[in-house]
């Protein structure tokens, strides 16, 4: 028969291997649990920046169209202003 320590410390190996099995599986899920999470941030990122292109797009477009009112303004404020110089020059003259 086998002497009872030689049991015991087998027995101490088997416990301090499954502890270290438990701990790496342990790692290994909190692992995945962060990959998880860090594709659920990648997707949301990927949808805020799809929308601030949308955003942008559509205040791009905005701004093209003010900017094109605005040229229509200063034409006919200038137009207006011969008008007033035209007017002003005959009554001077």
């Amino acid at each position: 028969m086998s002497e009872p320590g030689v049991l015991e410390r087998a027995e101490q190996r088997l416990r301090a291997a499954l502890d270290a099995l438990e701990s790496a599986v342990n790692r290994r899920m909190n692992e995945i649990d962060s990959v998880g999470g860090l594709k659920e941030e990648v997707h949301a990122l990927a949808e805020d920046r799809a929308q601030m292109a949308a955003d942008l797009d559509r205040t791009a477009a905005r701004a093209n169209v003010l900017e094109e009112a605005n040229r229509q303004a200063i034409g006919r404020i200038d137009g207006a202003m011969d008008t007033v110089r035209a007017v002003l020059s005959r009554k001077a003259g």
